[in-house]
């Protein structure tokens, strides 16, 4: 068990939080840069005092676990605004995850891992000794990243809208990223840092006491005490024992609820804050709009949420017309009656005997998604098209085919002219338009409305207690949550949600726990984009949304476990180099999770409750 360790701001940080704001008369921009600023230079003296003792001749281990903790403090103060500010900065740089990176402005070059967590995860390694110069190497890496993006960190604008903004969105990445474990793999002081994150934005939001209407110092208030409450239910519990549902239920929703509604009250615009993937107007994290569609469909053909569209995409998922020897429909690999899959372990081809590659993912929900196909060969719903298309082994023909199969018939030419007639005279049956058309059909495919969804926005009070266990298992000890994030409950990564994750697991063939032997698909490093064939993407796959995984049986890429029981027992085991493979670059850790049978029943009970109600 794992008790919170409470870290404490002190000095002149501590007293910012203790006060009231300053004068009035100053604006509120001056007032939350200046709280910033200074929270950013202690950030930055920290990490002089880490990076001299870091080098000094005389380094123990615990001082230096230490001085790392005292650093990670002073980040937390700073963390919601600075990674609202510079993300895809902070990502590379600073606090991304403690694997290889690709900077999309410079794809070619994979950046390692680097910034807290690659050091956290080595400063506290049973083979700490052994990694000090990496460390130190690391650490000066680190303090040149943080030195850097100063002068450019205030020149971003302070004002009203913003901050309520970053303070959601620092909601978000409390819960989903703080209180899961994923940003301390291995300080373990999930809970701790959690509520120096929750500080660091109440004192921000103290500010607008004396920047708000009088209208809104009832919200004010309110939204200060949920402050306080988050504090307290995070300060008296241990890691494995904290409710995180509770957590999400009674703090997390109110207070993201909340600050909308401040802001509303104080008619403070809309349109400066940053909502790339957000809506704005949702009112928790399992809001049915909590996630803009649009975001994800922003480079497609015509809007896909064209109702014309989807009804021709419809007919065309469901037409064999599309396939070269006309037996084969998107369908036959996607049935509505099991969320969208197949039920086998790899999808049948057109040849009788063959099989495809891997098992067909749902496509329920399949629009949360930067990256499509296991392997992640695909950046948008509609490109993914031409892959079926092209496959000897499924459609196996061309879209000029299809164009021409369709034009023949007594239907398509019209229905292609009713949605596409005003883009263009000619052609109009075109690969463009075929892609758009499934692709709206697809990303139509939304079903948020699961048994789960429902309780978390109160539409019910019903949800057993087993349940209610399983989900605080999969946030918590299980991990599960650190891969398989909220509220996609895949690999889209929060905050911002423009990145989608695959990880490298040791997936085996069956599940044999003593004599294991591990598939021989290498994954993402054969995808076809050049720069991800790269050692750590060998054997790395898309992590997939586990919603209404009750109904996709079998599982993995390659459909090797028949039943949710054998996945858990696999992770249980801490996967394939947790049962004794040697696996390059696994990033789901070998170390056995300690799960029970009732404990894996419970999640497994959770999961359950993830089945979505589509019309």
């Amino acid at each position: 068990m794992r008790l919170v360790l409470i870290l404490i701001f002190f000095g002149g940080s501590f007293s910012f939080f203790m006060h009231s704001p300053t004068a009035p008369s100053q604006s509120f921009a001056y007032q939350t840069e200046d709280l910033h600023f200074q929270h950013f230079s202690y950030l930055q003296n920290e990490l002089d005092t880490l990076l001299a003792y870091s080098r000094s001749g005389e380094r123990e281990v615990d001082q230096l676990q230490q001085e790392f903790l005292q650093v990670r403090t002073a980040y937390k103060k700073v963390e919601f605004l600075l990674d609202y500010f510079q993300t895809k900065y902070v990502y590379l740089n600073i606090n991304g995850g403690p694997v290889y990176k690709i900077n999309e402005d410079n794809p070619e070059y994979l950046v390692p891992p680097n910034g807290l967590q690659a050091i956290d995860e080595l400063v506290f390694s049973a083979e700490v000794e052994e990694e000090l110069p990496l460390i130190d190497s690391l650490i000066q890496e680190l303090k040149a990243s943080v030195d850097f993006v100063k002068d450019s960190e205030f020149q971003n604008d302070f004002k009203e809208p913003i901050i309520i903004d970053a303070i959601r969105l620092g909601l978000v990445r409390i819960y989903t990223l703080g209180v899961t474990g994923f940003d301390t793999p291995g300080s373990s002081n999930e809970l701790g840092e959690s509520i120096i994150g929750l500080q660091a934005m109440q004192e921000i939001f103290l500010v607008f006491k004396n920047h708000s209407t009088p209208a809104s110092q009832s919200t004010f208030q309110e939204i200060l005490t949920l402050f306080d409450q988050g504090i307290e239910q995070l300060s008296n519990a241990t890691f494995e024992e904290f409710d995180r549902l509770t957590f999400l239920t009674e703090i997390i929703n109110p207070l993201y609820k909340s600050l909308r509604i401040f802001h509303k009250k104080n008619r403070f615009p809309v349109n400066s804050v940053r909502t790339d993937t957000h809506n704005y107007e949702a009112d928790n994290l399992f809001d049915k709009q909590f996630l803009k569609k649009e975001y994800f469909q922003q480079y497609s053909y015509i809007p896909l949420d064209n109702l014309k569209s989807i009804a021709l995409g419809k007919r065309l998922f469901n037409d064999p017309i599309l396939s070269n020897d006309g037996k084969m429909s998107c369908a036959s690999c996607h049935h509505p009656d099991k969320a969208f899959t197949d039920g086998l372990p790899l999808s049948k081809t057109n040849q009788v005997g063959i099989s495809t590659i891997r098992n067909a993912p749902t496509l329920l929900n399949a629009t949360f998604s930067t990256r499509f196909f296991y392997d992640m060969k695909s950046l948008d719903l509609e490109s993914q098209v031409a892959h079926v298309i092209d496959n000897p082994l499924e459609f196996n023909t061309t879209f000029r085919t299809i164009s021409q199969k369709l034009k023949q018939t007594d239907t398509y030419p019209s229905l292609f002219q009713e949605v596409y007639g005003d883009i263009s005279s000619k052609n109009l049956i075109n690969k463009r338009a075929i892609s758009n058309a499934l692709a709206a059909y697809v990303n139509s495919l939304v079903g948020l409305d699961s048994p789960f969804d429902k309780y978390i926005r109160a539409e019910t009070d019903h949800y057993p207690a087993n349940t209610k266990r399983g989900f605080n298992l999969f946030m918590g000890k299980a991990t599960c949550a650190t891969c398989h994030f909220l509220p996609t409950f895949g690999g889209l990564v929060p905050p911002f949600y423009t990145e989608s994750e695959s990880e490298v697991l040791g997936v085996t063939v069956g599940l044999d726990t003593i004599h294991p032997t591990l598939d021989q698909d290498i994954g993402r490093y054969k995808n076809g984009r050049i720069w991800e064939k790269q050692p750590n993407f060998k054997k790395s796959f898309k992590t997939v949304s586990l919603r209404n995984v009750a109904l996709t049986d079998p599982y993995m890429h390659n459909g090797t476990f028949e039943t949710l029981e054998e996945v858990l027992i696999f992770y249980n085991k801490g996967g394939g180099a947790g049962m004794g493979l040697t696996i390059d670059n696994q990033t789901l850790s070998p170390t056995p999770l300690g799960l029970s049978t009732q404990e894996m029943e419970d999640i497994i009970a959770f999961l359950h409750t993830l089945t979505d109600e589509v019309d």
